[in-house]
């Protein structure tokens, strides 16, 4: 059975997640392995042995993706290399000014995150690019010259070079590259223009000083995952997963690791994506829970949603990237008292060391203590049986949270899970207001470990239509990664009237950048695409506005060259997101962009076989939940079959998580092994 296996792999802050797939019957399996935070790839070396134990040869698998945080963990630690910019004239305390905004409105205490950049290190340099591309002050070599001695001295390993206006002429900074590798070809070195070239010079100087700061790490790890792959015999060249939903190949990810800060959860939206087509869901709301955070994201009508810029410990990354949010707390977040007297869980997490106080290892009473105490998990099948749970520690941990409530171990252990749901559920109700949608069209989609664990009390706060859990939840993001077509997003910055911009010439951009874009899938050398797609868009505004919207084009409104369906749409699309518009303003168009999608072989979900007769409980268990005792029915998840019902209060057992099944609540399995769960409808 040689080379019939693809391999999808994430990184999370607890667990390693592998999901491998059968070419030939298109049966999946997933593997859970504790993460191992020191040596990312020993976890992935650990995960492989796993797999040979069930007769999977490394030698057999043929495709290889990969969703890293090594990028991301460098950027929250800060621990990154030292590095120096270059910038024009003028602008040397860029980053230190940022925006001027307090990240807390309302909060006079909250300071501006600390540049990646400290001022000695930043070096100015006599140039000028006007906004509109001329130059007004040509690149001063002796200026360049001294600032490249300058970085030299102060004995950093790599260089960042952003000029004024590069976005529209990049030739100064081109030239500032050149210079740099004739005069210091130690140092690394990055261009704004060449990672991202887009207005807004704070930001973009942020975003590559974010790429070269976590590069060095990034690429040690690449080079070391490349000779753990080979010493375990995967031959097969690694594939890593982008923010932006896509996938890559290792090479373009070492020179562009910022595009990977967010790949783990993006890679996980696409996997849900799959999921609700299986199960034919058209509006989802995503809820992944793992062991360090909880994160949701939405999808309509079948498609994620993304975002142009995002926030990542106070930097501005100005990438695509899928439309994702922070809702609470993980399984290892922690529960305290707050200086009021409060009960508080999160948002601090235990990780995976020393972990929850059921590891055995860890003193802290976290949210997977409490699933533990009130019944939910079995501590001898924690992980596939990998992990052992002591509820003696969990216990012992939540004690002294117990006291301060004046009430015993398991009724604590209910507090915490009650203060961690109506924590997701303020920070969801803020994301559905945003988006202006009714919870009770969409279905709540649970993976990740703890995500089918909590999904039923979330679902029955904000009223979901109901809860779908796909049959591998503990590793949906490894299944993501397996999904995940080639994307490459490509952008051209314009601030001009678009009453004054030719159709034609519109025309002629975006097909400049969708070459770009099919020049990017060339470079990556990948074979058996089924074919590319191209979406066309734009960031516009009202004259005078500060700030732009996306505005997705029909092929067709380039086609014809007519600009009164662009502007008549962009006028709907304005009052669809803030309820007003104005048809006699003038239109300013920003930015012009083309994402490709290179269509990879979508992995072929094998149909679970039809029920004969009604399921049976394999036991029943005493859990709590909402202060009250119920005896709940458990189930294990390998013996449901297509059209099994069972009523909750119930337990479904799998290797890589749990399901609760609340009271006043059913679960329903379909053919493509889909656990969906509904209320039963109350009759008066």
């Amino acid at each position: 059975m040689g080379d019939s296996w693809r391999l999808g792999i994430d990184i999370g802050g607890t667990f390693t997640d592998l999901t491998i797939l059968d070419n030939q019957n298109g049966k999946l399996w997933g593997v859970k392995t504790p993460t191992v935070s020191q040596d990312p790839a020993q976890g992935i070396a650990n995960g492989l042995a796993l797999l040979k134990e069930r007769g999977i040869k490394p030698q057999d698998i043929h495709y290889f993706v990969h969703g890293t945080t090594i990028g991301l963990n460098t950027l929250l630690q800060r621990r990154g290399e030292a590095i120096a910019l270059i910038v024009t004239e003028g602008f040397r305390d860029l980053l230190a000014l940022q925006r001027l905004r307090l990240p807390i409105p309302y909060d006079f205490r909250s300071r501006l995150p600390e540049p990646l950049v400290p001022r000695e290190r930043v070096f100015a340099v006599k140039e000028r690019m006007l906004h509109d591309g001329t130059v007004h002050t040509s690149l001063d070599l002796d200026s360049l010259d001294q600032a490249i001695r300058g970085a030299v001295d102060s004995g950093v390993s790599g260089v960042v070079v952003c000029f004024l206006h590069s976005y529209k002429n990049p030739q100064h900074e081109q030239l500032a590259v050149q210079r740099i590798r004739e005069i210091a070809p130690q140092l690394g070195v990055n261009a704004s223009s060449a990672l991202w070239p887009q207005m807004r010079e704070y930001e973009r100087a942020a975003m590559t000083s974010v790429n070269l700061y976590i590069q060095p790490n990034v690429q040690r790890y690449f080079e070391t995952l490349r000779e753990r792959l080979n010493e375990e015999g995967v031959q097969t060249q690694p594939f890593i997963t982008q923010s932006n939903g896509g996938i890559m190949d290792i090479g373009t990810a070492a020179q562009a690791p910022v595009r990977t800060l967010f790949s783990g959860p993006a890679a996980g939206v696409i996997g849900a994506v799959q999921a609700a087509k299986s199960a034919d869901i058209a509006n989802v709301i995503t809820f992944d829970m793992g062991g360090t955070s909880a994160d949701i994201s939405i999808i309509e009508g079948g498609e994620p949603t993304f975002t142009q810029t995002n926030q990542l410990a106070g930097m501005p990354i100005m990438l695509p990237s899928v439309s994702m949010y922070s809702v609470g707390a993980g399984g290892g977040s922690f529960a305290w008292i707050d200086n009021g007297g409060l009960l508080k869980v999160g948002p601090e997490s235990v990780g995976s060391s020393p972990g929850p106080a059921c590891y055995g290892t860890g003193e802290r009473a976290a949210l997977t203590d409490a699933f533990l105490l009130c019944g939910y998990l079995n501590p001898g099948r924690f992980a596939a049986g990998h992990v052992q749970l002591f509820p003696e520690r969990s216990a012992q941990a939540i004690r002294p949270i117990a006291e301060h409530l004046g009430t015993d171990e398991r009724m604590a252990a209910d507090r915490m899970i009650q203060v961690a749901v109506a924590n997701m559920y303020a920070e969801l109700s803020a994301v559905m207001e945003q988006h202006g949608f009714d919870p009770r069209e969409f279905s709540l989609l649970a993976f990740g470990g703890g995500g089918p664990v909590t999904a039923n009390f979330l679902a029955e706060e904000i009223q979901a239509q109901s809860v779908l859990v796909p049959p591998n939840p503990g590793t949906l993001c490894a299944l993501g990664a397996l999904s995940a077509d080639f994307a490459y997003d490509a952008v051209l910055s314009l601030q001009q009237r678009f009453d004054e911009y030719p159709s034609d010439s519109l025309t002629r951009e975006f097909d400049v950048l969708a070459e770009q874009a099919r020049q990017w899938l060339d470079q990556q050398q990948v074979e058996g695409l089924e074919g590319i797609t191209l979406h066309y868009s734009m960031d516009a505004r009202y004259s005078g506005q500060a700030f732009e919207i996306e505005l997705p084009l029909e092929s067709s409104m380039l086609e014809d060259g007519n600009s009164e369906r662009i502007v008549t749409a962009f006028h709907e699309l304005h009052h669809r997101q803030y309820g007003h518009s104005d048809p006699f303003a003038v239109l300013e168009l920003i930015n012009l962009r083309v994402r490709l999608a290179g269509h990879t072989i979508k992995p072929r979900i094998a149909s679970i076989s039809e029920a004969t007769d009604q399921i049976q409980p394999s036991g029943t268990r005493r859990i709590i939940y909402g202060g009250t005792e119920y005896t709940a029915d458990v189930y294990a998840r390998t013996e449901l079959r297509a059209g099994h019902r069972l009523e909750g209060p119930a337990i479904v057992e799998q290797d890589d998580t749990t399901v609760l099944v609340l009271n006043g609540w059913y679960g329903v399995t379909d053919r493509s092994g889909n656990l969906i769960l509904k209320r039963k409808e109350v009759r008066g």
